[in-house]
């Protein structure tokens, strides 16, 4: 009796702490993570096109535009030089010191540290846009629920949501993938940067379990550096009956960032709600 209450108190021990680090990585990013970010991230051309559709819908509002999940300001920096009002937040300390190395100090009032799950901006907006899967690190529905009603609250009347996330491709699903060589250049002229990516999934709680691997040279030195975080994917009526539990309306749901029709072919599930 007592190696069984010891066997559960220690497994009921190991879930905590499971659940806590999960906690904890869900929207963190370490220093390795974010100083190579944008050299990473730069050369996606699904990216590229991610910017360019977020853009012209921030273009199009007449108000206030909130960026949840602003991260190095790939999109809140060029919106703000062509003029638009645009505010951003980010769990990510780390992420918002690279944007403001990046922005002039009388705009950095503009962005701050918050939680989407539960933040009150203190300003409505008009168009709320969260991209580049901001949505996949919310992985339980509690914290979907309490994200959409969140920034349901901070929206103008008449004002949406826009977001994106990956359409599942079943057979990647059931492939587990192992130091896959995704980025192979430099993040600074004559610096070398390799980022290798594994992938396993748990299809119960449909998350992936990412795992990046950097090698990169500094100082005549090869130094290496690992980040894992986990990530949610989502089936399209799984995401309708999640905003059906809103008060949101959907307007649109895209397949791609040409404003396609979401098909069996599509790469994005690109979600417009209106409150």
């Amino acid at each position: 009796m007592i190696q069984l209450n010891t066997l559960l108190n220690t497994t009921i021990f190991y879930h905590n702490t499971e659940r806590i680090r999960l906690m904890e990585n869900e929207y963190y990013y370490n220093e390795t993570v974010t100083r190579f970010y944008d050299a990473v991230y730069d050369s996606f051309p699904i990216l590229k096109a991610g910017s360019e559709f977020y853009l012209d819908e921030i273009k199009n509002t007449d108000g206030k535009v909130l960026e949840a999940g602003v991260g190095t300001g790939r999109i809140f920096l060029p919106a703000l030089k062509g003029g638009a009002d645009i505010f951003g937040v980010d769990y990510s300390e780390n992420m918002l010191a690279k944007l403001k190395e990046k922005l002039p100090a009388k705009d950095h009032y503009r962005v701050w540290a918050e939680d989407i799950r539960r933040f009150d901006a203190g300003r409505s907006f008009k168009l709320v846009i969260s991209p580049f899967r901001v949505f996949q690190h919310l992985l339980t529905i509690d914290d979907q629920l309490a994200a959409l009603n969140s920034i349901y609250n901070v929206l103008d009347d008449g004002g949406r949501l826009i977001f994106d996330v990956f359409n599942p491709d079943l057979k990647r699903l059931t492939n587990p993938v192992e130091n896959i060589l995704e980025f192979d250049g430099e993040y600074l002229p004559g610096h070398k940067l390799q980022r290798f990516a594994s992938v396993k999934y748990d299809h119960i709680i449909q998350q992936m379990d990412l795992k990046f691997k950097f090698i990169w040279e500094e100082d005549g030195l090869e130094k290496t550096d690992t980040f894992s975080t986990p990530l949610r994917y989502y089936f399209r009526y799984e995401l309708e009956n999640l905003v059906g539990r809103t008060k949101f309306k959907i307007e649109n749901i895209y397949g791609s960032f040409k404003r396609e029709e979401l098909n069996n072919n599509s790469n994005e599930q690109i979600l417009v709600l209106r409150k």
